[in-house]
């Protein structure tokens, strides 16, 4: 309902007399008088309803079990007041499990990077020189051979030597030979031996830095699944094994565990309001929202005790209409200056906001 205190007085003021008894013709006289009283305080009237600004929802979210329920529904709670006991023997053996799993996982990180360091072949490059060195001495006793041989021929031909020198030369040169083949032959064996010994080597490495890698990932993932676990109960309304209240002046509701329940991270265990937050919500009919102003000074009447009166101011004019039983209006957010323990949330009240 609105109401404006702005009034247009007008006095009529109608003087009649009637002089005589014997006078024959009466004279009105009358006089208007406008009194425009336009610059008397104005105000919005409206109704409104005392709502939280600051409330949680808890939610117990690893496996405990509810000992004692100790606050009651819409009781007031100081700073640190208890709500719940806490049996947390499920929650530290599931800490503890996942510790236990860190640890496996590191070992098992600890092997696998161990066995790919120890990944080695054998270092064939003595075995390599050794082979060069001597590849290289049966190539000049293959020449120092081949031209003895070369003299011998000549020799036969000339009737120096017998046939039988000239075949054991021969013999010789084709031994030198051979062995040069040998040696050639044998360094190509190791050469491509230690080759497929590379390639191995390389695809066992590739394995093990592989496995290396899923350890380590492995570690993280347990790493962060612990910190998360452990910051479960690194809130400020958790002290010990008891739920608590976190604000100086507090009331709760909807508390939905019983004694000996079994908490679920889907479900909420309770809501707890902050009731140094407490604001009013109203809603002003759209014919009248142009006169209200954030800043607005503003009565506040309780339902609950008409001889109260608080004062506040608006902080907040929504930027959307909405319709309410036929009616368009918008809704506003009042503050509280003068809030005291009376107060509470979803009393009704009537308000008054100075438009002047």
């Amino acid at each position: 309902m609105l109401r404006i205190k702005k009034i247009t007085l007008i006095i009529l003021i109608i003087y009649m007399g009637v002089f005589g008894a014997s006078c024959s013709k009466g004279e009105d006289i009358s006089a208007v008088q406008e009194v425009d009283l336009s610059d008397e305080a104005q105000t919005v009237e409206a109704f409104g309803v005392i709502r939280v600004d600051e409330s949680k929802d808890v939610i117990i979210d690893f496996p405990a079990i509810v000992q004692e329920v100790i606050a009651k529904e819409g009781q007031h709670l100081g700073l640190y007041d208890p709500i719940l006991t806490l049996d947390l023997s499920d929650y530290e053996n599931l800490l503890q499990d996942k510790r236990n799993e860190l640890n496996i996982a590191r070992l098992e990180y600890q092997r696998a990077d161990a066995s790919l360091k120890g990944l080695s072949i054998e270092n064939i490059d003595i075995q390599l020189n050794k082979l060069e060195s001597d590849l290289e001495l049966a190539k000049k006793s293959y020449e120092q051979t081949l031209e003895e041989h070369n003299s011998i021929e000549k020799l036969y031909e000339m009737g120096a030597v017998s046939k039988e020198n000239l075949q054991q030369s021969k013999l010789g040169l084709d031994e030198a030979l051979n062995k040069v083949e040998a040696i050639e032959y044998e360094r190509q064996l190791v050469t491509s031996r230690y080759e497929r010994e590379l390639d191995q080597l390389s695809t066992r490495q590739d394995t093990e830095r592989y496995q290396v890698s899923i350890q380590n990932e492995r570690i993280q993932q347990i790493e962060n699944n612990l910190a998360t676990l452990e910051d479960k109960v690194n809130k400020p309304y958790f002290l010990d094994s008891q739920i608590v209240s976190e604000f100086e002046n507090a009331a709760i509701y909807d508390i939905a565990y019983s004694s000996g329940s079994m908490t679920d991270a889907t479900q909420k265990a309770f809501t707890i309001v902050n009731l140094d937050s407490l604001i009013v919500e109203a809603d002003v009919v759209e014919e009248f929202i142009s006169d209200v102003k954030v800043g607005a000074s503003v009565r506040i009447v309780p339902i609950a005790d008409r001889t109260r009166e608080y004062t506040g101011s608006v902080i907040y004019i929504s930027k959307m209409a909405f319709t309410k039983n036929g009616e368009t209006e918008v809704p506003i957010r009042i503050s509280i200056d003068n809030m005291d323990s009376f107060l509470l949330p979803n009393y009704n009240v009537d308000i008054y906001i100075d438009v002047k």
